[in-house]
């Protein structure tokens, strides 16, 4: 006896359905994109019930012919292909031929349609495997589709549809995002006889965007359209005034296809990092055109995910494109300092890389957020300032070579297995360890300014291109005469350390990018920072210069004292530090690290402490 049966067609055709309609909200999306298709300028869709009970989409398309309206009930019959060779080149919105075929298979059906330059229209009824006759019917040109009792043969998927207004919503999504995706089609919803969304179809994205999300919205757009290569972003983002608090409002497309897809997000966002408050994110409405045959649509049966033959040139797109449009339009003015946080979160991006599988860090018991919690402590209400570690502690000048050598003994075992107990934070600004039986006090920005100098002078000297990031309002810096020459005969230190500077005329410089460890910081502020030092001494040697100036970067950049650190931040800080030649002091002389053993703490004992 056979085991293994073809399924009947009805059978074959739920299947289907269960893949592409998922509910109200996916029976819209594919009756509205054949009318799409077919060249609709006007599409009315009615609901009631959120969809579940009754949806009717009519268009003013170019109808379907008498010949061609039972097939396209029919599974995989479609107009938009011939063959396989057609999948890399499709542009339009359906083209398996399913819509139909799956719609009907789990719901009542109608159909009615008209050519423009017919007699006549007709009409044809399917619901489930039953079957009608196509029949004559007075119509106005277009298609006019009508689906009542959405599940009505599959209970359980019935069951798990979400409240009426849920499934609205889901519906008004689909439409806002076809709305803005075709700029020349008017949509309309009417949903238990009242219009929920209207658009003119007037070919204006302002208009659309405005009858959608309303004037203040509206009112600050800023267009983008950008090329790269043979690749196009065209549409429009939000100014830095129009702060969204989630991404829903990140809104993209595809050569017109709805599209959710994380690199034209992370592009979209990466261009707007430090223009928003942190928590928020951009209004964005792009659309990508891309050749077809380096895009695949065809991996999900809904065709809302894409694969890219070259996802690092569609960022690029739209990174660039986003990021030209803001400086175009001026809108940020000049360069914002971005809170601690956010530089926090930055810096252990960018180190956590540096990190070797064998490090280690010894703590008690408890778990790493409450023995932070219990040992960061702020000692500074309740211990003497004057007392002899304190003093040591904060005018300490320098480490002895002998001392700075059993430091690094200790601290770097022959493994490369880095073990410490943390302690806590004193002042917010010295890290407490304790490493075979000794104490030690690492200052955080002394500890961070040698390790960011030892990233910027081993590229300064590498010969590579510096890490830049360029900004995204230039900064124009009036200057001094003589100012304006120091830089001019100092322009290669700058560009070498990650300055991107010109002369703008007038005594002027523009400043297009800074060094990438100091991009939180305000452009004008880093740059005339670094210019002071360079005036200071500038007459001395040329490889003095260089080193003090990188050092001067580097200690701009570094975290601050005071700046509360995670414990995450605070092991990579020490990591960091400790596998450099030289840990023990900022490239200024100030040291980094303090040892005191037990017994020197026990003679701090009768001394106030």
């Amino acid at each position: 006896m056979k085991t293994i049966k073809l399924l009947d067609d009805l059978t074959i055709n739920q299947i289907a359905a269960g893949e592409v309609i998922e509910g109200p909200s996916s029976v819209v999306k594919e009756l509205v994109e054949n009318s799409i298709d077919a060249k609709a300028t006007r599409i009315e869709i009615e609901v009631k019930n959120g969809g579940k009970t009754y949806i009717r989409v009519t268009d003013n398309g170019k109808g379907i012919d008498y010949d061609d309206i039972d097939i396209a009930f029919e599974r995989h019959a479609t107009s938009k292909l011939r063959s396989s060779e057609d999948l890399s080149k499709v542009l339009t919105m359906g083209f398996r031929g399913e819509a139909l075929a799956s719609i009907s298979s789990v719901a009542d059906v109608t159909l009615t349609s008209k050519k423009e330059n017919a007699t006549t229209g007709y009409t044809y009824r399917v619901k489930g495997n039953e079957t009608g006759k196509i029949e004559e019917k007075e119509c106005s040109k277009g298609t006019n589709i009508v689906v009542k009792d959405l599940f009505f043969n599959v209970p359980v998927r019935y069951k798990f549809l979400k409240s009426d207004n849920s499934e609205l919503q889901k519906i008004k999504k689909i439409l806002i995002r076809q709305a803005l995706s075709n700029l020349d089609v008017s949509f309309k919803l009417i949903n238990s006889g009242k219009t929920v969304l209207k658009t003119s179809g007037n070919s204006k994205m302002q208009d659309a965007v405005y009858e959608i999300f309303g004037k203040d919205v509206a009112n600050n757009l800023i267009d983008v359209d950008y090329t790269y290569q043979n690749l196009n972003i065209k549409g429009v983002v939000g100014s830095s005034r129009v702060e969204m608090p989630y991404r829903k409002n990140e809104i993209f497309f595809v050569n017109n296809r709805s599209i959710e897809n994380d690199i034209l997000a992370s592009g979209a966002e990466q261009a707007f990092k430090g223009a928003l408050k942190i928590g928020k994110f951009p209004f964005v409405i792009l659309n990508a055109k891309i050749p077809t045959q380096l895009v695949d649509m065809n991996i999900h049966p809904t065709k809302k995910e894409i694969k890219f033959q070259n996802e690092d040139d569609v960022f690029k797109l739209v990174y660039q494109g986003v990021k030209d449009a803001l400086l175009k339009e001026e809108f940020l003015g000049r360069n914002e300092t971005r809170n601690s946080e956010s530089i926090r979160e930055d810096y252990v991006k960018k180190q956590e890389s540096y990190l070797p599988d064998s490090f280690s860090i010894q703590i008690d018991n408890a778990t790493e957020k409450d023995k932070i919690k219990s040992n960061s402590v702020d000692f500074k209400n309740n211990m003497n300032f004057e007392n002899p570690l304190l003093k040591r502690i904060q005018n300490a000048k320098n480490i002895s070579a002998e001392a700075s050598a059993e430091i690094k003994k200790e601290l770097s075992k022959e493994n490369k297995k880095l073990e410490y107990k943390y302690i806590g934070v004193v002042f917010k600004t010295f890290i407490m360890i304790e490493i075979s039986g000794k104490l030690y006090f690492v200052d955080q920005h002394a500890a961070h300014e040698r390790v960011l100098y030892e990233q910027v002078k081993d590229s300064y000297n590498s010969g590579k291109d510096p890490e830049t990031q360029m900004l995204i309002i230039p900064t124009i810096l009036p200057l001094k005469r003589s100012e304006v020459e120091l830089v001019k005969d100092n322009i290669e230190v700058f560009k070498k350390v990650g300055f991107q500077i010109e002369d703008f005329g007038n005594d002027t410089i523009k400043i297009s990018g800074v060094p990438n460890i100091a991009y939180s910081l305000d452009s004008a502020t880093i740059f005339q920072d670094t210019l002071k030092e360079l005036t200071s001494y500038a007459r001395t040697s040329k490889q003095e210069i260089e080193n003090k100036f990188i050092a001067t970067v580097a200690c701009k950049a570094a975290v601050k004292a005071g700046m509360v650190l995670t414990f995450k931040e605070i092991d990579t800080l020490l990591q960091e530090l400790f596998s450099l030649p030289n840990p023990y002091t900022c490239p200024h002389g100030r040291p980094t690290t303090i040892k005191y053993t037990q017994e020197e703490l026990e003679k701090l004992k009768g001394k106030n402490l």
